[in-house]
């Protein structure tokens, strides 16, 4: 076997690819398949703007039929991933920091069947989960965003959070033929 064959990729694996190499593109630090205490996120990503911090955890769901009892069970998980992280920033960067400069953004995308929807607002379930635990209930209730969708929604989903995009101009688009 050489070495300098790209691998094939396996169809599931190309959608979080194609979206980390997006990320990057979009001054994102990107993290494949990164470990928070003992779970795995199939995409973390970072990226300062207007002196905000924004994180992004991504999960990714590659399904035939995507039923709404399986979608509960995907949200639960990155509930789970987001209050986990949430928790850990708070540790190392203290309850005013965060509140005031970081964006956690959790992220479900659904590549292959969408269940009934492609695209949900922000925040259609997060209802109050830690009422035991103040600091955490206020970041999650201020500074945390979840979405929903396929990944034609992704970049417009995370612009209506504050993040902005680049997009390369052409001379395409200034007239109305393709070259």
């Amino acid at each position: 076997m050489s070495f300098s064959k790209e691998k094939k990729h396996l169809e599931w694996q190309e959608v979080p690819l194609k979206i980390a190499r997006f990320l990057r593109n979009n001054s994102f630090e990107v993290w494949n398949e990164r470990s928070i205490e003992k779970k795995r996120v199939d995409i973390l990503a970072k990226r300062a703007y207007k002196n905000k911090t924004y994180y992004i955890i991504l999960e990714f769901k590659h399904y035939e039929k995507v039923t709404g009892s399986a979608e509960d069970k995907f949200l639960e998980q990155l509930r789970e991933y987001l209050r986990i992280f949430v928790q850990r920033e708070l540790k190392r960067k203290g309850f005013s920091h965060i509140s005031r400069n970081y964006v956690f953004i959790g992220y479900l995308v659904l590549s292959k069947d969408y269940g009934i929807y492609k695209n949900r607002r922000k925040n259609w379930r997060k209802e109050r989960l830690f009422p035991e635990d103040k600091d955490l209930e206020y970041i999650w209730k201020r500074n945390l965003y979840l979405f929903s969708s396929t990944e034609d929604y992704i970049r417009s989903n995370l612009e209506l959070v504050g993040l902005p995009f680049y997009s390369q101009t052409s001379i395409q688009d200034f007239t109305d033929k393709e070259i």
